[in-house]
């Protein structure tokens, strides 16, 4: 397609690039378009998992495709969503992004430029790939390609040869046709002597990704299909095993073929034969898993097929289905061969006869905490079965608008599109319509952030800039005095819109709270307004973040590096900690009160500044 036309009868379009790409780094974009551009809005998601999960769609800029945390080595697949307001046609050409990647569709090419059509053009780097889509002068130099640059012919007095020519030119190299005779001799003598399987493709889950160690923690089976393979010399392992003095041995491993052709033609040209993939041998009714798989390059360093190692099957808990009815599939290939199903309850059991009792925690030093003025008092918050704290700050202790609970410097620099995620729970003493009652305070001036309610508006600064969310002012009583509310608020930079839920246990009367049989709470005030992206930034040596007093408690103070999704809302903050983990939190206090002296030199001593230990999950 040369080009992509907007008017006022078709407003909307999805864009879908051809190919699959890894992203190593993304410098800058570029549109190249005709007509009134500006009334067009281009949004982008993508997906790193072959489109099981995608991102939401946000806005299509350099600040926030610059700051997507894009995995260099897995897949990228990116889409565009152009909606277009004006009255007259507006043509899109080449959305482009300008970088380091690596096209996997055309063997792994290498390129700085990931367009939406094959014959992309790109002004930036002076790429002309449709000339007639080109919407300037050629560029110096005139390169005609993403991939090689054209020869300039203007000092060549000598004929040139057309394309044909070349073609038709004795090439000694050119074994093109013995590669596709090989590839095909492969494919048909598979299809006529090969093995029915059902090939089960297993893949990473990005939430037990671990960096440090650069391995998998977590695995998904994602899809499926019934294709042919070769099993080597024909010859399967026997149902027999070995008992020696350290263990019982089955079968090693045994060896499989695929061919590349019959494996694409299944799952795509971006999936690989990977380790924990499942083969099931449909005639002979037996399970296996790959222990490892590799392209095999034989003649004339050609890949024609997968070397494919399998050991017999054992189900692994670190692995799942990525949905119904992938887990539909492999537990009816496994059903009643695992522990769990044979001997579950005896099972259970031996692991609670052998688990560890609850050891108290050595306390540490305070590794947040500057200072503390307000008192820490005890109080369970219970919700069903769970206590979602222990203790709490008493903010009334202190002076209203002094200093509670200050904080180490944190982070004080947030970009244009880096998000914010905040939590607590509170409870009021006394409710007025004009005190103001202290969330959280970032904020000297017109720099840094603050959250903070008056009567039944919460107030969140960012900069030089106020945003007042309101509740329902049907209802002057919208908050209770002496009830713990849970408040979570989302600053959400790259969808230009800022969020507050106020949460309560499910229940009319707090004493009744630990009766529920649930501890899903209810969902009192969601309210959701615009706001302007802004670059964040606090003077860190004048500004430390603090607690303030007012007429209320508070614990569970939580800050976060990104949003906080909906549907994790109930899960965090039903959570007395947050564990360590968890790699969006920036902090979290949970109000600890154990005691820590700490003496680096008793002439030193200072009885007055002795810490009080955390327990806080950084």
């Amino acid at each position: 397609m040369s080009s992509y036309t907007l008017n006022s009868k078709n407003r909307e379009l999805i864009i879908k690039t051809p190919y699959i790409y890894k992203v190593f780094k993304i410098d800058d974009i570029e549109v190249l378009s005709k007509g009134d551009i500006n009334s067009t809005i281009i949004y982008y998601r993508f997906s790193q998992d072959y489109g099981r999960t995608t991102s939401d769609w946000i806005e299509f800029t350099t600040a926030n495709i610059k700051s997507e945390r894009i995995n260099p080595i897995r897949f990228f697949q990116i889409e565009y969503l152009v909606m277009y307001a004006g009255s007259s046609n507006v043509s899109i050409m080449d959305i482009n992004l300008i970088g380091d990647f690596q096209n996997v569709s055309l063997d792994s090419q290498k390129s700085n430029l990931y367009g939406v059509r094959e014959d992309c053009n790109c002004l930036i780097l002076g790429i002309v790939g449709d000339s007639s889509t080109y919407p300037g002068d050629l560029p110096p130099g005139g390169q005609s390609s993403m991939l090689m640059g054209a020869y300039d012919t203007t000092s060549v007095n000598l004929p040139q040869l057309t394309s044909e020519q070349i073609a038709n030119l004795y090439n000694p190299y050119q074994q093109s046709q013995a590669l596709s005779l090989f590839n095909k001799l492969a494919n048909d003598s598979v299809q006529i002597f090969g093995h029915d399987v059902v090939y089960i493709i297993t893949d990473p889950d990005n939430n037990g990704t671990d960096y440090t160690f650069h391995e998998y923690q977590l695995q998904n089976y994602v899809c499926d299909a019934e294709i042919k393979v070769s099993v080597d010399n024909n010859q399967f392992p026997e149902n027999s095993g070995a008992l020696n003095n350290f263990d019982l041995t089955l079968f090693d491993t045994f060896e499989i073929n695929i061919t590349k052709d019959i494996f694409k033609a299944a799952f795509g040209v971006q999936r690989r034969p990977g380790i924990n993939d499942v083969v099931w041998f449909c005639n002979l009714n037996r399970i296996y898993t790959v222990e490892h798989a590799q392209a095999i390059r034989n003649f004339n360093n050609y890949s024609i097929y997968y070397k494919i190692m399998l050991k017999k099957f054992n189900q692994k808990a670190n692995i799942i289905g990525a949905n119904e009815d992938m887990q539909n599939v492999i537990d009816q290939l496994t059903k009643n061969t695992t522990i769990e199903e044979l001997m579950g309850l005896e099972n259970m059991q031996d692991k609670k006869s052998v688990s560890n009792t609850e050891q108290f925690r050595t306390a540490m030093q305070d590794t947040l905490r500057l200072e503390i003025n307000a008192n820490i008092e005890k109080e369970n918050i219970e919700n069903a079965s769970l206590i979602v704290a222990k203790t709490h700050y008493d903010l009334s202790t202190v002076t209203p608008g002094s200093s509670a609970v200050t904080y180490r410097n944190m982070k004080f620099f947030f970009r244009q599109s880096d998000n914010i995620g905040f939590m607590c729970w509170f409870n009021i003493n006394n409710l007025t319509m004009n005190d103001a009652y202290e969330f959280f305070n970032y904020y000297d001036s017109s720099y840094g952030f603050r959250i903070f309610m008056i009567g039944n508006t919460i107030f969140m600064n960012i900069m030089n800039t106020t945003y007042t969310l309101q509740f329902d002012t049907s209802n002057f009583n919208v908050l209770s005095e002496s009830t713990w509310y849970c408040l979570v608020v989302n600053v959400n930079q790259r969808e230009s819109k800022l969020t507050a839920y106020v949460y309560k246990r499910n229940v009319d009367y707090e004493e009744d709270a630990a009766m529920l049989s649930s501890s899903k709470l209810r969902l009192l005030y969601k309210i959701s307004i615009p706001m302007t992206p802004t670059i964040i930034e606090v003077d860190n040596t004048v500004v430390s973040p603090q607690l303030l007093g007012s007429d209320m408690k508070i614990t569970n103070i939580r800050l976060f590096i990104d949003v906080i999704p909906e549907t994790d809302h109930n899960k965090l903050c039903n959570l007395q900690t947050v564990g360590s983990d968890y790699k969006y939190v920036i902090f979290a206090d949970h109000a600890n009160r154990d005691v820590v002296t700490i003496f680096e030199d008793d002439s030193k001593t200072d009885f007055n500044k002795i810490r009080r230990g955390t327990g806080l999950d950084r």
